[in-house]
């Protein structure tokens, strides 16, 4: 084992302990075998100096695409067995969330929070941690379940939220359960309204919102963690009194729902639909920049942009200009306008008002 500088660091060279930022988050597990993607995460973290293995291991060879062209670098995490397995076991847990939710729904099951729960940390492990999560979640983004695999992915999102705030483990536990659970009063909203393929009507929104109310009804008098109770009823209130369904605002708002409204939004406007395409998470980003502190619990929102902006570092964007570029800084004050090196010129988006990303490639 030897400490290296952060700028010495090469494909191929192991990590011999677990990789941390200067306030405790993970960035990389140990024995990660770093490739170009790992190093420029690392150096966007600011760190100085890591612990590798004296041998350095073959770095995974970068596959050529059709045209011959080195692929990005969500086109190498889709192709990866990891993200292979990752999918397969996602669908294969939103199924049988399906069934616990109907089960619990016709009264025919207990709500059993810990056993409902578990499948989200076998896709965390498979996931590498924190550090792989968002990987696998940006590039989910064809999928356009709006119940079951948004539920797990909020969960996903939910506890990595918390857990990027430093929360207590039994909180970050709850976070996960109140994530996957904060849907369960769709099971009462008809599935002609839930798999439209149009927008909905005004008549249609008011029932698609009564989800919240019926599925805090169903769980109101059952022996679960209150925060999960409340998120459930309060996932789609806001700080600025302009959410549903009672319009509070700032602390009358639960804490654990807080992070369960960013991760839902977040998870909601980047995926596909039935009646529209998933927004670019940069738009989004932008989006929570603009009013996060009027409509989200301000540690939430910050916290969360922070953080998610470096899991895009050395991912390839197509800017609105025609060109593709790879992420290679994020700008602390615009976080959602990061430099571009497009083949050998830098782009600096902050700058650049004029020219924007439009989607990850």
């Amino acid at each position: 084992m030897r400490l290296v500088s952060v700028d010495k660091l090469e494909p191929g060279m192991v990590a011999s302990e677990n990789i941390y930022t200067i306030d405790d988050r993970l960035v990389l597990p140990k024995g990660t075998v770093l490739d170009d993607k790992d190093i420029s995460r690392i150096k966007a973290y600011s760190l100085y100096n890591i612990f590798v293995e004296d041998q350095k291991k073959e770095a995974p060879e970068k596959p050529k695409s059709a045209s011959g062209a080195t692929p990005s670098y969500a086109e190498r995490v889709k192709s990866s067995e990891e993200f292979i397995r990752f999918k397969e076991n996602l669908e294969e847990y939103a199924d049988k969330l399906e069934e616990s939710f109907k089960m619990i729904v016709n009264d025919t099951s207990v709500l059993d929070v810990d056993k409902l729960t578990e499948p989200v940390y076998h896709l965390f492990v498979e996931a590498g941690g924190t550090a792989g999560i968002f990987d696998m979640l940006h590039n989910l983004r064809d999928n356009s379940d709006a119940v079951y695999v948004h539920s797990l992915n909020v969960a996903l999102i939910s506890n990595t939220l918390a857990t990027w705030m430093r929360l207590p483990e039994d909180k970050i536990q709850v976070a996960t359960a109140a994530g996957l659970l904060h849907d369960i009063g769709k099971m009462y909203v008809p599935e002609e309204i839930l798999n439209k393929r149009k927008e909905l009507t005004e008549y249609e929104q008011r029932a698609m919102r009564e989800h919240v109310t019926k599925g805090y009804q169903l769980v109101k008098n059952l022996e679960i963690d209150d925060h999960i109770k409340k998120t459930i009823l309060m996932h789609h209130e806001l700080r600025d009194g302009s959410g549903y369904p009672l319009h509070l605002k700032n602390k009358q708002i639960d804490e654990i729902s807080s992070i369960v409204t960013v991760a839902n939004i977040y998870d909601d406007m980047t995926s596909k639909r039935n009646y529209r395409e998933g927004m670019c998470p940069f738009d989004v980003i932008a989006q929570f920049e603009e009013e996060g502190l009027y409509k989200f619990e301000p540690n939430a929102i910050m916290t969360f942009l922070t953080n998610i902006v470096n899991t895009f570092i050395a991912n390839r964007v197509l800017l609105s200009n025609g060109k593709t570029g790879d992420i290679v800084f994020i700008n602390p004050e615009h976080l959602s306008r990061p430099m571009v090196k497009c083949g050998d010129k830098f782009v600096d988006l902050a700058a650049e008002k004029k020219l924007s990303i439009v989607a990850i490639v």
